[in-house]
């Protein structure tokens, strides 16, 4: 179906709140906190496909940084990257 949402980037939500339509059907938050990534509007999705992140954290200046995760995927991806070129 075509994405469709109901909050921004930085909206605070509650667990069980409606963040966003697929053909008409509502995409409930599963967790509560800030909206920090969604989908783009006017998107085809499938079911069961990732159209969000909520940071549980609730920190609005969280939405401007990378995540934990990701700074540490990176840095393993740039280990990776070095030990292959200086070897």
């Amino acid at each position: 179906g075509i994405f469709e949402c109901r909050l921004s980037l930085g909206d605070a939500v509650q667990a069980g709140q409606e963040v966003a339509r697929v053909n008409d059907e509502p995409i409930l938050a599963q967790t509560g906190g800030i909206i920090r990534g969604l989908i783009r509007p006017g998107a085809r999705v499938t079911r069961g496909l990732k159209v969000g992140d909520i940071d549980p954290r609730g920190e609005l200046s969280h939405l401007h940084t990378i995540s934990d995760k990701a700074r540490t995927l990176g840095g393993a991806v740039l280990e990776a990257i070095m030990r292959v070129f200086n070897a």
